[in-house]
């Protein structure tokens, strides 16, 4: 039985090889240290890794990175589900989706700040609410700053509609 997260069910799985080799020695990466999961299925490693913040699976057909560092190479089949394979591994190498889920959600924190504001929430309880408990205003007010700046954030959002942040949306993950 394959894991839920199997490259043969799960489009954002990427298939990669997992290879010893004097030549790529300089591109030898230890991905035991991100593993969270690891799922042995007939001769395939089914991978949960935690990099730059985001979860990725990545299936390993061919080697093993429990041997150690191991050079990846990824597979990748020219195909309906090409684009979020290719995200997958943008977001291995760079953190790209990390990135995007962090604009996200910053978006989200500030529509509820200003969701709190105009329901009459104090700053104090939204600050304590969104950021947890701290110092109120907080050294150099920052905390205070930190929560107007958020509801007018999210008072802009409203006040243009959704169309410019699902905009966005689109283009960091076209991005990442």
């Amino acid at each position: 039985m394959l894991p839920i997260w199997s490259a043969a069910v799960d489009p954002r799985v990427v298939a990669a090889r997992a290879l010893l080799s004097g030549d790529d020695a300089a591109h030898l990466i230890d991905i035991t240290r991100d593993l969270r999961r690891l799922v042995c299925s007939g001769t395939t490693e089914h991978l949960l890794v935690e990099r730059h913040a985001t979860l990725l699976r990545i299936d390993i057909i061919e080697g093993t990175v429990t041997a150690g560092p191991s050079a990846l190479y990824f597979d990748v089949r020219v195909d309906a589900r090409l684009p979020e394979r290719i995200a997958t591994i943008r977001a291995f190498a760079t953190g790209g989706l990390a990135q995007a889920h962090r604009r996200l959600a910053a978006r989200l924190q500030a529509l509820h700040a200003a969701d709190l504001r105009a329901a009459g929430a104090r700053l104090k309880d939204i600050a304590d609410g969104l950021l947890g408990p701290g110092a109120w205003p907080g050294a150099g007010e920052h905390r205070k700053s930190a929560v107007r700046r958020m509801i007018a954030a999210g008072e802009h959002m409203v006040r243009t509609g959704p169309r410019p942040i699902l905009s966005g949306l689109a283009a960091a993950e076209n991005n990442s």
